[in-house]
């Protein structure tokens, strides 16, 4: 609980998310990037991660739900990723890093622009 309170407070403490900048969402909470017009949301997520401490044949996966928007362009659109691969892209945006709290409470994103 801790470890998620010291993301929130670092993260507001800061002022609003950049491109290029890491940003944490609580599960069910929100973010905007007013340069970009685009609002985040950490809708939901299907853990199934190789448990901390655990030796396991495989990382596992985490495949969390998000949904993004333009307020000025138009509705929200939903997309899933996977966590543990941190690949992703939507609405011209790529998911440069992504990591999970161990409560998969957490989510810490950073973005960068697809490029064309």
């Amino acid at each position: 609980m801790l470890f998620g309170l010291v993301l929130v407070f670092l993260n507001a403490s800061c002022g609003p998310p950049a491109v290029g900048d890491a940003f944490t969402l609580r599960l069910g909470g929100w973010t905007v990037l007013p340069d970009e017009d685009l609002r985040l949301v950490y809708l939901a997520v299907l853990d199934e991660r190789c448990p901390h401490g655990e030796i396991c044949a495989s990382a596992g996966r985490a495949i969390v739900t998000m949904s993004y928007a333009r307020p000025s362009a138009g509705p929200a659109v939903s997309f899933t990723m996977d966590v543990v691969k941190a690949e992703g892209a939507f609405g011209g945006y790529r998911v440069e890093y992504a990591d999970l709290s161990p409560s998969a409470d957490f989510l810490t994103l950073r973005l960068d622009r697809q490029s064309t």
